[in-house]
């Protein structure tokens, strides 16, 4: 009788430890929310993060695929290619997605009314309008990317200064860190100790095919003090 009498006691305490105790017997659910799914993947066993096609990928996903490998994501409305020996980070957007490009080649697309957008070298590459767009983004160097717009127009933006880049070309993007940069009229005096980026677009295909016409250079917003 004495031990149903503690065994009756106890039962309150143990009540209280497990209210407060974590539940280690199931397993945390994601803590991201998901953004999309893998459509196709290529080379699966060695060559993505994500297995095999039917995958879910969240917000905040790295992705890769080795030099043999490829993967196609459907995140939300939008596409998104994953060119072989590509590294990229997906975030969801309110009205598409974002991809920031460590290294190789993606493939971008968003129907109307959605975007996307690419972060590569320090630059934003995403739809001019809300019309449907597609692009490819090639990192070449941490200073240098390819950019071919193959349907919408483009705004590409580094710091508060922009340009919209027409559909059916290809655009080399170099960015170049200089203390002697000449400030345009109104861009004012170069900061003591601070390097500015320079930022200059040519056409390297399309129109333009091989003549490399420079069509946008910019002294664009001061870096922070090395």
């Amino acid at each position: 009788m004495k031990k149903w009498r503690e065994a009756f006691f106890l039962i309150p305490l143990f009540g209280v430890v497990l209210l407060h105790a974590p539940a280690f017997a199931s397993p945390a659910g994601p803590s991201s929310p998901a953004l999309g799914v893998v459509v196709s993947a290529d080379n699966p066993h060695t060559g993505v993060d994500k297995l095999y096609a039917g995958a879910t990928v969240y917000d905040g996903d790295r992705l890769t695929t080795v030099e043999d490998g490829a993967m196609r994501l459907r995140l939300g409305t939008g596409q998104l290619l994953l060119h072989q020996g590509t590294a990229v980070t997906v975030h969801a957007l309110p009205n598409g997605f974002s991809a920031d490009l460590d290294n190789g080649t993606v493939s971008a697309s968003s129907p109307e009314g959605q975007i996307f957008q690419v972060l590569v070298d320090g630059i934003t590459i995403r739809p001019a309008s809300s019309q449907p767009t597609s692009a490819q983004v090639q990192l070449v160097s941490p200073t240098e990317a390819i950019l071919t717009t193959t349907r919408g127009t483009l705004q590409v933006t580094m710091g508060d200064v922009s340009k919209t880049l027409s559909a059916g070309n290809s655009y080399k993007l170099q960015i170049d860190d200089s203390e002697e940069a000449s400030a345009g009229p109104q861009q004012g005096p170069i900061p003591a100790g601070k390097n500015r980026h320079i930022l200059t677009i040519l056409i390297i295909a399309g129109v333009a095919v091989g003549t490399g016409i420079a069509i946008w250079r910019s002294v664009l917003s001061p870096s922070s003090p090395q």
